[in-house]
């Protein structure tokens, strides 16, 4: 077991039944959508999302069409305002997305964190949970030096504790050392892909923030676009509801309060380029001439979902979730 330091329900009926849409089959009506508002927010979780899921959490990086990308969207501020919301620390989820972050909103530690537009904040259970935190790395840290692989990563307002390069054949050892801490009033524990979160026990995540966000830049849900690929981003994907544009990203079937689907990170960040293409030409056109619609394809400057990526059926690859 290695120690990290760094510097990723309701009763609500989900889309279990279908599979979601792929965003290329809505282009008509994504345009019409997002070119009606004078401002919009698009947000976005980091791994698993805008990075691709990876063994080691030092390792995540943008996928390689991201940077050019999300700079373009980011000049178009303030028409477009950027945020993102990772299960990472502010500090190193800022150090991951290049200069996009300059006019960034970033929200850290599942939304325990704020920075940008004049949001820096920090939910005051980051503070009164830390000697909890710290309690809890003791004990715990003895129990798992003989786990190879195994990795707790202290994020300051939580912990991580990653399991994904150990044996599975030593999981069921794992699951009981978790399951017998008796773990103190002010801690929850989470389960993720990979992962072991224990974090303030508080009604606080990721989509509590993001409607502070859109508080302070006084815009309303429709005017938001938000992706996301894990159980974390669903908490925003509740609060959002059917209002705003909200895209899962992984496979299709994947029980998801999302509306639309991308396959992977690489096919995240065509949409992100489909919707840059908006703002630059409202009225773009396809290479037939005509305004591309589900039925007459993706335009031409963008690859075809089918090649670009996998099929909805296939799973991720499986790697660090934050």
């Amino acid at each position: 077991m290695s120690m990290m330091t760094s510097n990723k329900h309701n009763a609500v009926t989900l889309h279990e039944s279908t599979v979601r849409p792929h965003w290329a089959e809505r282009l008509s009506a994504l345009r019409a959508r997002i070119t009606r508002h004078s401002r919009i927010l698009i947000a976005s979780d980091f791994d698993g999302t805008l990075s691709p899921l990876v063994e080691h959490p030092g390792d995540a990086v943008l996928t390689p069409e991201a940077p050019a990308v999300l700079a373009r969207l980011a000049a178009m501020h303030p028409r477009v305002r950027l945020a993102f919301l990772s299960g990472r620390s502010l500090a190193d989820l800022a150090s991951r997305l290049g200069p996009a972050v300059d006019h960034a909103i970033l929200v850290g530690n599942h939304g325990l964190e704020l920075r940008g537009a004049h949001l820096d904040w920090i939910h005051r259970s980051a503070f009164t949970v830390r000697p909890h935190l710290e309690g809890l790395i003791e004990r715990l840290a003895p129990g798992l030096e003989d786990f190879a692989g195994v990795e707790l990563e202290d994020k300051g307002a939580s912990l991580t504790l990653h399991y994904r390069r150990m044996d599975t054949l030593d999981f069921p050892k794992l699951r009981a050392i978790i399951n017998a801490l008796a773990l103190p009033d002010q801690v929850r524990m989470h389960e993720g892909k990979k992962v072991f979160e224990f974090r303030p026990q508080v009604e606080w995540n990721k989509g509590f923030a993001l409607r502070r966000i859109l508080r302070r830049i006084n815009l309303s849900d429709d005017a938001v676009v938000f992706l996301g690929d894990d159980a974390t981003d669903e908490d925003v994907f509740r609060k959002l509801g059917t209002t705003a544009i909200t895209v899962h990203v992984g496979s299709a079937t994947v029980p998801s309060h999302a509306r639309l689907n991308a396959h992977d990170p690489a096919d995240a960040v065509l949409f992100l380029d489909a919707l840059a293409s908006f703002f630059d030409n409202p009225t773009f056109m396809d290479s037939r001439g005509t305004t591309p619609t589900a039925s007459s394809g993706s335009p031409p400057c963008w690859k075809s979902p089918s090649k670009a990526a996998p099929t909805a059926n296939t799973t991720s690859n499986p790697g660090y979730q934050g």
